[in-house]
């Protein structure tokens, strides 16, 4: 889009003003689209218009801007990591000198983390009665069930799924908490001694899970992906976690995880694959587009499945 700098011969047809540098630039640097000289292509072309109404048809939504935000999370996870390295066991930093501490039963913890550690009952149920509002109200769902919400060690959570926790110098990845059912009430189990953030993001995931249990119809869910069912359920719940620590505008944890969950091979990496292909993460802390809740009888369109 052109800004309103031309006038109007005589034949009708449009033409440069003879005072505007536009004719200037036209007969000697047409090739440069403004990006040399004193000529700066702001200065003739409305590119914030143009911008806006590209993205206001979905230019900004398709799948050559998934695969080019997925490229670059990943060239950006490449050597966050180092094999042997020690990192924090919960936000993954890199430790250097003395500023972490090691845990009893191995876990290494930053300064970062350990500064927001949550303890007491009463501020883990305040956080999570926060957070499963902040789903409620950013992803227009609900939980009609009760739900209460525990810690216990990283070595109980362990013993419960069956992952026996076994504590390195490196980055320990482990489940850091899982939802129950019982007698009428689901029950979400968190690891103890965790940083805030860290809770926020498990418990963002265990309630899509509980929102999966309340509101799907698992039988169904089964019969029509199979063995992708657990991809279904577990990719949905990580696409989640990610898009709600976006709108939480924790960007950086957000690209991280991201980053991290694309490069897996398990159940959830190849979830999480798969509802990238069918739904935008918006990173921004506003929600745009599509949702996996919006969609109860088919979450992941088979088309896509591989």
């Amino acid at each position: 889009m052109l800004r309103d700098t031309m006038s109007i011969d005589g034949e009708g047809s449009a033409a440069p003003d003879a005072k505007h540098p536009l004719r200037d630039y036209q007969n000697g640097h047409f090739l440069l689209f403004g990006g040399e000289g004193d000529y700066v292509y702001d200065t003739m072309f409305d590119t914030a218009s143009a911008r806006d109404y590209l993205k206001a048809q979905g230019f900004d939504r398709g799948s050559l801007t998934h695969t080019r935000r997925q490229r670059d999370i990943s060239l950006r996870y490449k050597g966050y990591r180092t094999p042997g390295e020690r990192t924090c066991d919960f936000c993954g930093k890199r430790l250097t000198g003395v500023e972490y501490e090691v845990l009893r039963d191995g876990r290494d913890r930053c300064v970062e983390c350990a500064k927001t550690v949550v303890t007491g009952q009463d501020s883990l149920t305040a956080l999570f009665q926060e957070t499963k509002q902040g789903l409620c109200v950013k992803y227009g769902i609900d939980f009609p069930a009760p739900i209460s919400v525990r810690v216990t060690t990283a070595e109980q959570i362990g013993k419960h799924l069956n992952d026996a926790f076994v504590p390195t110098p490196g980055f320990d990845a482990r489940s850091v908490g899982y939802a129950t059912y019982r007698r009428g009430v689901y029950t979400i189990v968190l690891e103890n001694e965790t940083p805030r953030m860290s809770l926020v993001s498990t418990t963002a995931h265990e309630l899509t899970h509980i929102w999966q249990f309340t509101h799907w119809n698992m039988s169904q869910i089964r019969a029509k992906y199979g063995r992708l069912s657990l991809a279904i359920i577990e990719g949905m719940a990580v696409w989640s976690e990610i898009q709600y620590l976006y709108l939480m505008n924790e960007a950086r944890r957000a690209d991280d995880y991201l980053a991290a969950s694309i490069q897996r091979t398990d159940e959830y990496g190849y979830g999480l694959r798969l509802y990238l292909k069918q739904y935008s993460i918006s990173q921004g802390i506003v929600l745009e587009g599509e949702t996996p809740f919006m969609n109860l009888t088919e979450p992941i369109d088979p088309a896509l499945i591989g």
